[in-house]
């Protein structure tokens, strides 16, 4: 299919996954799409008429994918410290070459991430990383939606401009430039987590976004040991601590969320704190396995992330979306305890409900995010009813189905290639700098 990038255009397939809260399915069916957002969705038999550009796509049209929990520049450094638990991973692979990271290195990481993505069916990413306004631009020239959080914590080894205070007066300044709420990128804030940011770096943190109605996007009990740590320093869970601060009194994006007791699965509730569930990463780092039967039971609005391409280490959400219903059930023991409409929903709407953002879902008003899936495969045969068809997409599909895809109404994969990005490139450039944070890493070891 030839690229089409039109403000104003008609799709036609053959079946239309709205992901809306009453699941509506349309055979065949239109979407609408003009000024970056969706004008009509429905049966083609009942479309109204229409002189804009019509392409008929044929196969499978659904909302993109949400990713809420991301370090997409880490593609730079996507492989060392297999087999390490996550403190010693982080304090002998990653953090010695982050130190070393420049706004170039963060671009050309994020860049070929984003078209990882965009390939992947991802339409928006929630990214918590350094060096932002590199990585904005990167976001801007793939097409990628995305909410910037820039990581706030001590990074060691990188000097004064690399410390919480300067990294929130820095986040500060990124928003006030580049936050435009429904725009392409949103902005919020990412203290790192309860371990790695003092106590008066997290109320800071917090009382700025709330002055300024912004997500604060925060690791929370990604492991046992970070648990303990927590407990042992301020006699409480992380979410008790945070709450104690005032950190969970604004929008709340928790990150992981594996190690939670009932009460703080309570506390979480009560504050309408949202969860990233990220299982491949927790499952590759022994980190454990998140409670998410229990979240959704309490009401918690849970999205799936893949976190970092260094802890995953692939940005295909649609491994995550199948990974979470078979942990969830394994789990539980329980072949109900998550169905495959709730894990589509996790991967979709209930992401885009975590970010707080008009996505998600094919539905009139919100975001012209849109991705095709090819139905002439084996995966997806038989499928004698809408309950099967979700079934395929869950248990059988991969983003080996995506297509095409389109972002604000802006076309940026077609026929499996993504084309905002040169992606030949973005991989001599990512592999280059990837040697240089390498050497420079181990001369300072």
């Amino acid at each position: 299919m030839s690229s089409v990038d039109q403000s104003t255009l008609r799709l036609t397939a053959d079946v239309v996954l709205t992901v809306d809260d009453e699941q509506r399915v349309h055979r065949p069916g239109v979407v609408d799409l003009a000024d970056g957002r969706i004008t009509w969705v429905g049966p083609r038999a009942d479309a109204p008429p229409s002189g804009v550009p019509e392409l008929v796509v044929g196969g499978l049209l659904m909302p993109g994918l949400v990713n809420t929990h991301g370090h997409t520049p880490m593609t730079l450094l996507r492989g060392p410290g297999d087999g390490l638990p996550l403190r010693r991973w982080l304090e002998e692979s990653i953090w010695p070459r982050e130190a070393a990271l420049t706004d170039e290195d963060v671009y050309w990481g994020m860049l070929l991430g984003a078209e990882e993505l965009l390939r992947c069916g991802v339409t928006t990413s929630c990214e918590m990383y350094l060096h932002n306004r590199a990585l904005a631009a990167a976001v801007f020239d793939a097409g990628l939606r995305a909410v910037l959080t820039p990581g706030i914590f001590d990074l060691p080894g990188a000097g004064p401009e690399a410390e919480w205070q300067c990294l929130l007066e820095s986040a500060a300044a990124l928003h006030d430039d580049l936050h435009v709420d429904g725009g392409l990128v949103e902005v919020g804030f990412g203290p790192h987590s309860a371990y790695a940011v003092p106590a008066d770096g997290l109320v800071a943190t917090a009382k700025l976004a709330q002055q300024l109605g912004a997500l604060v996007h925060v690791h929370v009990a990604e492991t046992i040991e970070e648990e303990r740590r927590v407990g042992a320093r301020h006699g409480c869970s992380s979410p008790e601590l945070l709450a104690r601060l005032g950190v969970l009194d604004g929008p709340v994006l928790a990150a992981h969320s594996v190690w939670l007791a009932p009460r703080d699965l309570d506390l979480l509730a009560e504050h309408d704190v949202a969860v990233a569930h990220c299982p491949q990463s927790n499952g590759k780092l022994g980190s454990g396995v998140a409670r998410v039967g229990e979240m959704l039971g309490r009401g918690i609005r849970v999205g799936l992330g893949t976190d970092g391409p260094a802890s995953n280490d692939n940005l295909d959400l649609w491994e995550e979306l199948r990974l979470a219903p078979l942990l969830a059930r394994g789990v539980a023991a329980d072949p109900g305890a998550m169905t495959a409409w709730q894990a589509l929903r996790l991967a979709t709407r209930g992401g885009a409900d975590a970010l707080g953002l008009a996505a998600g879902s094919l539905e009139v008003g919100r975001h012209a995010d849109v991705i095709r899936l090819e139905l002439a495969d084996a995966a997806f045969t038989p499928a004698l009813s809408t309950e099967e068809l979700v079934a395929h997409l869950v248990w059988g599909a991969s983003s080996r189905h995506v297509t095409d895809v389109w972002v604000a109404g802006r076309q940026v994969v077609a026929g499996s290639r993504c084309t905002s990005v040169d992606a030949g490139r973005a991989r001599d450039e990512v592999t280059r700098r990837a040697h240089r944070l390498f050497e420079t890493a181990r001369r300072g070891a």
